[in-house]
């Protein structure tokens, strides 16, 4: 059985980084107002949210406006389509939906006189063994002091499919998932091995309560995360930089479908 070392999930992240420099084409200065649609179905029965607002100048946003007044649906595989309710300040929720894995799932959103549409794939949840922690080497991505520590993935990666991977991490109660932080991986040179793999964008501190989930997305959802942390480094910007979204009709952001896996850790 194989096992992915630290240096080897460096490695993978920045062949991931030097491969998506090739797919940034866009206009930051776009003066006029976008759509911005937001949505992740999560696998299981969990409230579904999706939030629409619009944006303007990225170089000068200012506070995104909400779509009050739009028309949401979804739809899950070929059944019949189901209306979120507008809970007003571009919230539209569907409550306690049971989302299914290997399912394709159809979103569409009415607003302004037109309609965007956008799909994603479910994929079955891999599931995290364990979590552990240890002391980190030396790490171009993340310099860390003496007294810092690492949190470390152990999973087996399914040998049939390709698989993406974002892995997202709280600490007392914190997210840290986002900027410079944000990290996603695939098996593409690596499928069916056993997973030993750091978070090697952040560090941790002693006594630090850290849940780390491990989310299955779509190839669809790799590119748009990857991307997204290429172009936003540490800045926090959201989605109106994002130029793999997965709407039609030139809305910004993304709808993606995610399976996770939980775990938690106190480090000692």
């Amino acid at each position: 059985m194989k096992t992915i070392l630290p240096a080897l999930a460096i490695l993978v992240a920045i062949a991931l980084l030097n491969s998506c420099t090739k797919v940034i084409d866009i206009n930051l200065n776009e003066a006029d107002p976008k759509i911005v649609i937001e949505a992740e179905l999560l696998s299981g029965t969990n409230d579904f949210t999706v939030k629409i607002t619009k944006t303007s100048d990225f170089f000068n946003p200012g506070q995104p406006v909400t779509v009050a007044d739009a028309t949401v649906f979804l739809n899950k595989g070929t059944d019949e389509s189901l209306q979120l309710a507008n809970d007003g300040n571009g919230i539209y929720s569907l409550k306690d939906f049971t989302a299914t894995e290997n399912t394709s799932y159809f979103l569409s959103v009415t607003a302004e006189g037109k309609t965007y549409e956008a799909t994603d794939f479910l994929p079955q949840n891999v599931f995290l063994d364990s979590l552990s922690v240890g002391v980190p080497e030396n790490n171009p991505f993340n310099p860390s002091g003496a007294d810092s520590f690492e949190i470390v993935l152990h999973f087996q990666d399914p040998l049939d499919d390709l698989n993406f991977y974002r892995i997202k991490s709280t600490v007392n109660d914190i997210p840290r998932s986002e900027g410079e932080k944000l990290l996603v991986i695939e098996d593409r040179y690596s499928a069916g091995a056993y997973f030993t793999l750091p978070i090697f964008t952040d560090s941790y501190e002693l006594n630090d309560s850290v849940d780390v989930e491990l989310v299955t997305m779509s190839h669809t959802m790799y590119d748009y995360f990857s991307t997204l942390a290429l172009l936003v480094g540490g800045s926090g910007s959201a989605a109106p930089t994002n130029p793999s979204s997965n709407w039609s009709g030139g809305a910004l952001g993304y709808f993606g479908a995610f399976s996770v896996s939980k775990k938690t850790i106190l480090v000692r």
